[in-house]
């Protein structure tokens, strides 16, 4: 699609699901309908140019391509006369936005493990954006980076997921939490009204769009956790992944598949038989795609353990028997082979 494409009927589910366009969920619109109520437009007056209706957003797994979200939000803007839509909507933005992931989120033990789930299925298909949590010393480094340069991330849409993943922050953990916002583009003349309404300072024309924070806050407990119905929640989520797998290479369900946050690594015959199929068709079939089950699992744990060091959320035994090694002799030098470094020592390592 182009970017003057846009859905034309009230049944674009499956629309929205196989477009080649980067996709948002459909309840992002919602958070967009909540927040143009207080100026008392009409729901249909939004939404019409668009050819939706409330019934599309309202059904599971919808969701519409990235151009189509982009008129609407700027459609809203010209019908209240507000700038700050994006800061207004993040504010709105709760943890069960986000379907099952958000789900999963909840009730994890700590922020850090919350941002695990996040990191590990935001890329649902079609989306543009990745989280990337990174190690600056004692600090981490949260960015929300483009997958692809046509669709850079613009300031509205910045300051909706910025703000917004604050507020979940804040949600989850029961406390503001600290940090900095960082944002690509130059500071905006209407942000002065939303300084009391900041986490932290934000830093404007910055490299790029995220956060910057103590990692120590990745230990902050979760107000609802529950690790049983996080078991459950990362299963649902693979799931999910797996009904909206059209468009994605079998390498990607795999890598989607094979590995679960407190479960580790998956054997080839239990991603088979999630993906329905026998483990020798589906070693033929990576075969066709130039790949080899044994070595995708060899190239993720070198970028888990990198990872999971990093962030410091488990001890190096902890994340050697997440990674499926028999000890913590044979991690290290796997790890050694990887990096040059111990894992002690790249634990220790500032950014």
């Amino acid at each position: 699609m182009t970017k003057n494409d846009h859905l034309t009927t009230t049944n674009k589910a499956a629309v929205a699901i196989v477009s080649s366009q980067p996709t948002v969920p459909g309840t992002y619109v919602l958070l967009l309908i909540d927040v143009t109520e207080r100026w008392n437009v009409p729901v249909a007056e939004l939404l019409e140019h668009e050819g939706l209706v409330l019934e599309d957003l309202l059904r599971s797994g919808f969701r519409l391509p990235r151009d189509c979200f982009a008129r609407l939000i700027q459609r809203a803007i010209s019908l209240t006369g507000e700038p700050g839509m994006g800061f207004l909507m993040g504010l709105q933005m709760k943890v069960s936005c986000h379907g099952v992931i958000g789900q999963a989120a909840m009730v994890a033990r700590t922020l850090g493990e919350a941002l695990d789930i996040a990191i590990a299925y935001f890329n649902m298909p079609s989306s543009d954006l990745e989280l990337r949590l990174d190690q600056q010393g004692d600090r981490v480094r949260l960015a929300f980076a483009e997958r692809d340069e046509r669709y850079q991330l613009g300031e509205v849409g910045a300051m909706f997921l910025l703000t917004g993943f604050a507020a979940m922050a804040e949600a989850l953990t029961g406390t503001r939490l600290r940090g900095r916002g960082v944002v690509r583009f130059a500071q905006p003349s209407f942000m002065s009204r939303f300084d009391h309404l900041m986490a932290g300072p934000l830093t404007f024309d910055g490299d790029f769009n995220g956060f910057v924070f103590d990692r120590s806050i990745l230990q902050s407990p979760l107000v609802m956790s529950d690790p049983v119905a996080a078991r459950v929640a990362r299963e649902q989520c693979k799931e999910e992944l797996g009904r909206l797998g059209g468009g994605r290479s079998l390498m990607q369900q795999v890598r989607d598949l094979v590995f679960d946050e407190e479960m580790g690594f998956a054997s080839i015959e239990e991603v088979a038989a999630k993906l329905n199929v026998t483990t020798r068709t589906l070693q033929r079939r990576l075969r066709a795609e130039g790949v080899v089950f044994r070595d995708l699992v060899e190239s993720m744990r070198q970028q888990h353990a990198r990872r999971l060091l990093a962030v410091g959320q488990k001890s190096i035994g902890q994340v050697s028997d997440l990674l499926g090694y028999s000890d913590v002799t044979n991690f290290s030098r796997a790890f050694r082979r990887w990096t040059g470094r111990s894992p002690r020592d790249y634990a220790r390592a500032p950014g």
